[in-house]
């Protein structure tokens, strides 16, 4: 089924409950959405506040069940991520899902539950746009990553992303109005040419920690390639999850290494970038590895599926889907 105008998409709210604490950035990420002839349909905890939360973990799988067996929703979007998304995972109706898919899209957090319903079905879903925080934002990020997850959603035989021209690193505080965004010129990095084709893996590097070594988690095969992302990290965190990777053989089978803009990343006295504790951790990579993607928490947020196949090009810095 193609994703356009009058699709609806049905928005969970798996962790924090940001249109409890934002209730104007979610309004307006409505009304974007609504202008562009999409239809939403509130989950039941929209506008819920539990403490962190929008609910138990229950109540809030329960919320992406319903969405899910809802046959008026097409598209099932996170309204943001959080802290406590994996708490969902042992009340998923995988079942259901396997038996009725639909696309599911989600960033940060949510990386977990996007991991989780490939590692039980095999079904590839999204890791993409979150509904407040990436279409609260103002034009052009809102539209470029809205034409990307319609894009993404909707390609036949091949798709090529197109690097927007700017990107913004800026932490907002979706409580306040949102009135500019920063602008700063976009390239990606090289930092180990070559060109691969493999099946994509990954998220919120974070996150993905929280279902390592669990059922939830998707086993890393050989010649994958893996994408992941930090926001607000640290090198002592880094280095920690580099090396968790390393120590579980994943660096030995990939084929290949997309890494996202890494927001409000601390060197904590190190004087060392991500992208230098790669190296570090794994020395000179010899593999395809392409660094500063926008597939990240900066804006515009570009939409990646997990478990189709890619053609990463680290020489001419391309990524290509395929069907």
């Amino acid at each position: 089924m193609k994703i356009g105008k009058g699709s609806v998409i049905g928005v969970f709210s798996p962790s924090w409950c940001i249109i409890n604490e934002a209730p104007e950035a979610a309004a307006r990420a409505e009304a974007y959405m609504r202008e562009q002839g999409f239809e939403v349909k509130h989950g039941k905890l929209w506008g819920r506040k539990n403490a962190y939360r929008t609910g138990t973990p229950r109540e809030r799988a329960d919320e992406f069940n319903s969405l899910l067996r809802d046959p008026e929703v097409d598209v099932l979007m996170a309204s943001v991520g959080g802290n406590v998304t994996n708490g969902m995972l042992p009340f998923i109706d995988y079942e259901y899902y396997k038996a009725h898919p639909k696309p599911v899209v989600g960033m940060s957090d949510v990386t977990s539950l996007l991991l989780a319903l490939y590692a039980k079905t095999g079904i590839p879903d999204y890791y993409g746009t979150n509904f407040v925080t990436s279409y609260a934002r103002l034009s052009p990020y809102r539209d470029i990553a809205l034409k990307c997850f319609c894009d993404v959603l909707n390609f036949e035989e091949s798709y090529t992303y197109q690097p927007p021209a700017a990107y913004s690193d800026e932490l907002i505080d979706w409580s306040q109005p949102l009135t500019e965004e920063k602008h700063i010129p976009n390239e990606l990095v090289t930092l180990c040419g070559g060109k691969v084709r493999g099946r994509l893996i990954g998220g919120n590097l974070w996150t993905m920690m929280s279902v390592w070594g669990t059922p939830y988690m998707p086993e890393i095969k050989q010649g994958d390639i893996l994408f992941i992302e930090d926001t607000q990290s640290c090198a002592e965190w880094v280095e920690s999850f580099l090396a968790q990777l390393d120590l579980c053989g994943v660096f030995q089978k990939l084929g290949g290494l997309i890494i996202g803009k890494p927001r409000d990343y601390s060197d904590s006295e190190t004087a060392m970038s991500y992208c230098d504790f790669v190296y570090e951790c794994i020395g000179r990579p010899s593999i395809p590895v392409l660094a500063q993607c926008d597939l990240s928490h900066c804006a515009p947020m570009l939409t990646i599926p997990i478990g189709l196949t890619a053609e990463l090009n680290a020489d001419a810095r391309t990524i290509t889907l395929l069907r």
